[in-house]
């Protein structure tokens, strides 16, 4: 993405041959999400649509800390097999608290995003609904859009996805918790007061931030009008 400085994207590599790999714990790489509770813990995970048993989220309790693992079985990384992004969920025994919440994979602090802080769109296009699982119709633009994977050093940070009813997911919007470094591509918009900008591409983006937080609403909808999407930016409300 064109609009701010961040991460690489979340990506999946794949082979001409068939490849299975069989998996019995990976970590929540990406974006994390404890409910208002602090009981539900979401993870956008990536797998292929052709996967027989979908992943599981593990989340092992103990007094200071949450261990989250992703778990899979026969992993099909077959080029034909469409990648699908969707919403995966476990439940604590006890609300999260002030304990850390761990990756498995890598050890690390993950700092999940905290639902109570996210914005919500007052207004969505014409038809448009939350989207739990999302295919993107061109996995090309998978990779230019969030969720990124996170490092040790990001901030907390949520992608709603959202899309037409009979059609794949094509608008999210991203909330960071950080202020990243803004482009100077694209052209300048005023969101709220806040310096902003909108980058008109195959994928039109805005973001601007608010010395707290960095938001991104983009689109592949070439349909969904830059009014449109800058209406959208101007109507996120917490």
């Amino acid at each position: 993405m064109s609009a701010i400085a961040v991460g690489a994207a979340l990506a999946i590599a794949v082979t001409a041959s068939i490849m299975k790999d069989r998996r019995h714990g990976e970590g929540a790489l990406g974006e994390v999400l404890v409910s208002g509770d602090g009981r539900t813990i979401t993870i956008l995970n990536s797998r292929a649509s052709c996967q027989q048993d979908p992943p599981q989220l593990v989340a092992s309790e103990s007094r200071d800390s949450v261990t989250l693992e992703l778990k899979e079985r026969d992993v099909d990384l077959r080029p034909q097999c469409n990648r699908l992004d969707e919403q995966i969920t476990t439940t604590l025994q006890s609300p999260l608290g002030t304990r850390r919440l761990v990756d498995a994979g890598n050890g690390w602090t993950i700092a999940p995003f905290d639902q109570k802080r996210l914005a919500n769109p007052r207004c969505l296009p014409p038809g448009y609904a939350p989207a739990t699982h999302v295919q993107w119709s061109d996995s090309s633009q998978h990779d230019l859009l969030p969720p990124f994977i996170r490092t040790r050093s990001s901030g907390p940070a949520w992608t709603r996805f959202y899309h037409r009813a009979s059609e794949k997911a094509s608008l999210s919007i991203t909330q960071i918790a950080e202020k990243l470094t803004m482009s100077t591509a694209g052209t300048p918009e005023s969101i709220h007061g806040w310096i902003g900008g909108l980058t008109p591409n195959s994928n039109n983006t805005v973001t601007w931030t608010n010395g707290t937080y960095t938001f991104i609403v983009s689109t592949t909808d070439q349909d969904l009008h830059e009014a449109e999407l800058l209406r959208i930016a101007e109507q996120l409300t917490r």
